[in-house]
């Protein structure tokens, strides 16, 4: 063996060492303050299109790379608290929100084929690395979160001794009865558009206007217009009634713009404005007791 290939070989080895040491060395915590969808959601199988992923995060600075890993399985790697890459089926990083830099948005495997269309409970955890101001390199994880692909077990037939069942609050509600039927209502389209905009933007639209017009008997397509503390938005949407196992559920994709009330102020609306697209599944609206599916066929 000449020299330098021994050199070589011994940089190599030293490289090695020097990797596994790092794999080995735990990361920093990294916090969530929010996560859609959170800890233990049912998610109902998506064949396409992925799931919208949004987190809020605390501790990594503006810029930094994150990004969402999931397994088929909750074991770690050696460090013990990094998801293992053994059991990985997807990663995607997530963008971050020019409002709002704590906030970070991404889509899962679209397909074809992806995982989220197998019903099973898979793993995820987020991941971030930046780089600060001394030249430092910071690698952080967030706790490991599951998710269940699959449909909610029907909840029990009692409340706990003590507890009264309310209409929306996990319980049977024997006034509301169960939807059998595709179709849909115009009061239907505007509860659909008011629920999805309080789930993704985790606050409550004010001047909300929906404007949905009929489709079909089981669709309709709304732009609905709002604002909250932040920004003001405008998108449009179409909601359907599918089935989803023994439920049926509305789907729909918001497009839309949303511009910053705070850089408005001192910039053009254009400059302030960016484009978002959320694609979502949610459960139907619960039939009102006094209105029959009749009634809501004739609506």
């Amino acid at each position: 063996m000449t020299r330098s290939a021994a050199v070589l070989l011994a940089v190599c080895a030293a490289l090695l060492l020097a990797a596994a040491a790092a794999q080995a060395q735990a990361p920093e915590p990294l916090v969530l303050t929010a996560a859609a969808p959170a800890d233990g959601a049912f998610v109902p199988p998506a064949p396409s299109g992925g799931i919208n992923w949004q987190i809020a995060v605390s501790g990594p600075p503006p810029g930094a790379s994150v990004l969402i890993t999931v397994s088929s399985s909750a074991a770690t790697a050696a460090d013990g608290a990094t998801l293992s890459d053994a059991n990985r089926v997807d990663f995607f990083f997530l963008s971050e929100d020019a409002a709002n830099p704590n906030a970070y948005a991404g889509q899962s495997d679209p397909g074809p084929n992806p995982w989220s269309a197998t019903a099973a409970t898979y793993y995820w955890q987020a991941r971030a690395t930046w780089t600060d101001a001394a030249g430092t390199f910071h690698a952080a994880v967030s706790k490991i979160a599951s998710i269940v692909i699959g449909t909610p077990p029907p909840p029990s037939a009692a409340p706990p001794p003590g507890q009264t069942t309310k209409p929306g609050q996990g319980g049977p509600n024997p006034s509301s009865p169960a939807r059998t039927s595709l179709a849909m209502s115009s009061a239907d389209a505007t509860f659909y558009v008011r629920r999805v905009i309080r789930q993704r933007t985790k606050r409550t639209p004010s001047r909300l206007r929906s404007r949905c017009k009929r489709v079909s008997s089981q669709s309709f397509r709304c732009r609905p217009s709002w604002r909250d503390s932040r920004n003001t938005y405008t998108a449009t949407v179409t909601f359907k009634h599918a089935r989803t196992g023994q439920r049926v559920v509305a789907r729909g994709t918001f497009s839309g713009r949303r511009t910053s009330r705070r850089c408005a102020r001192s910039r053009s609306a254009r400059r302030c404005r960016r484009s978002f697209r959320w694609r979502t599944v949610t459960s139907a609206r619960p039939l009102p007791a006094a209105r029959s599916l009749a009634q809501a066929r004739a609506r």
